[in-house]
């Protein structure tokens, strides 16, 4: 699984990761200036400050439904950059009390990785959607 790799200077390639889901999102999400929806996803702004923004993000077709995946993300605005902070439902293992900073380095990639695959799928879902109407409509 991709989740697992474990490239050499992984905090730079974190960063990285957390700008792509920036632009992903962006995408998704033009403004985040209020709550809204659109064709794939809901946001609820959960707390927002001068340069971030708290978010909860989950599919627009499945609501609250368990086994969808509902995010708790940081929006950076200053740095263009998205980090998960938690996913709601997600199996936390049984942690150790002082987890290492490799092990804390190791769950924020997963996390993130994840939020990039799940953007990246509604991204596609959205775009399927709206050629699917301009057929229509054609």
């Amino acid at each position: 699984m991709l989740n697992r790799v474990r490239p050499i200077n992984k905090s730079l390639c974190l960063q990285m990761l957390c700008e792509e889901n920036y632009a992903l999102l962006v995408r998704l999400i033009p403004s985040f200036k209020q709550n809204s929806s659109n064709t794939c996803i809901n946001f609820e702004i959960l707390d927002a400050g001068p340069f971030t923004y708290t978010l909860a993000l989950n599919n627009q077709e499945l609501g609250q439904n368990t086994s969808s995946p509902n995010f708790k993300c940081r929006v950076y605005l200053d740095t263009k950059s998205v980090e998960v902070i938690s996913i709601e439902g997600h199996a936390k293992p049984a942690g150790r009390r002082n987890e290492s900073p490799r092990d804390t380095l190791n769950k924020k990639w997963t996390l993130n990785y994840f939020l990039e695959k799940w953007l990246t799928f509604q991204l596609n879902m959205s775009a399927a959607e709206r050629s699917e109407q301009l057929a229509i409509n054609a």
